[in-house]
């Protein structure tokens, strides 16, 4: 499993435009470390022999009701209060690399 440190989690803050200081990341990694282990809990699981699922409970009976048209918003309607609009789409500027 990957390995997280220090530079790891450095280029990540930086990445999404959040200051950290050598503390917060020591934190970091610490808590990535819990969820690490954690996680490599579940290699432990003997599932030799079970048959894999496709959905997460055995009666694949779902109770959603069927798809009906009611109101539908034209473009022009739904970009209205966009605050940036370019090509008939919403326009957000740019926060991750």
């Amino acid at each position: 499993m990957e390995q997280f440190d220090k530079a790891y989690f450095q280029k990540l803050a930086a990445g999404i435009m959040l200051e950290v200081n050598d503390d917060e990341v020591e934190d970091l990694k610490n808590e990535f470390d819990v969820l690490t282990r954690q996680i490599q809990l579940f290699d432990r699981v003997d599932t030799e022999g079970v048959e894999p699922m496709v959905y997460p409970f055995e009666d694949e009976t779902t109770f959603l009701r069927e798809d009906v048209v009611s109101h539908v918003l034209t473009q022009e309607e739904a970009l209205r209060n966009a605050g940036s609009v370019r090509a008939g789409h919403v326009h957000v500027p740019k926060v991750v690399k």
